[in-house]
């Protein structure tokens, strides 16, 4: 999973094979597909590894956070910082739609929304909406925009550390959530 995380942020996932993973790992071409059907498995793979960790995070910022800016600022800056490698910024760079499609199909990120979803509603009793698909759509949004923030920084000359990324975010969606 190493060598295929090296490779897709150096080639992207459409110009790496399974050649490539297993001329760089040393391992034979069978051993590959004995845990992958092809890249994009492999992808996939990689993709749920990341997104687990941030669920990991996202937990531990939960229990430790006394209030709703507390938790917000401390679930986006450790997303920041998990994905601020250069190696990572340039696999989101070369895999956008890739990362996009594999991660919304992510049975860990419909986890992560529904525990947001859950939270908000009961635990921060946030009176700014009352719909439940309100809540829904407010989950989607606070999982979907930190990557397309992180990509739009990355991509441009807009160079800003994961503290400001993440209090800008942390600012925004709590001005929003106490009106």
């Amino acid at each position: 999973m190493n060598e295929g995380l090296a490779l897709f942020s150096s080639h992207g996932l459409e110009k790496t094979t399974v050649s490539d993973i297993v001329e760089n790992t040393k391992i034979a071409r069978g051993t590959f597909y004995n845990y992958f059907a092809d890249t994009q498995s492999l992808f996939d793979a990689i993709i749920d590894e990341l997104n687990q960790s941030v669920k990991i995070v996202i937990q531990k910022t939960r229990r430790e956070s006394k209030n709703i800016y507390d938790y917000l600022y401390g679930a986006f800056k450790s997303y920041f910082d998990l994905i601020g490698t250069s190696e990572m910024i340039q696999f989101h760079i070369l895999n956008q739609a890739q990362i996009r499609q594999s991660s919304y199909q992510s049975h860990v990120i419909k986890t992560i929304v529904k525990n947001l979803n859950r939270d908000l509603k009961s635990d921060f009793k946030i009176k700014a909406f009352s719909e439940k698909y309100e809540f829904l759509l407010l989950s989607f949004m606070l999982v979907g925009t930190p990557p397309e923030l992180f990509l739009a920084t990355h991509t441009s000359d807009i160079n800003l550390s994961s503290d400001q990324l993440a209090t800008f975010l942390a600012k925004l969606f709590h001005k929003v959530l106490m009106e």
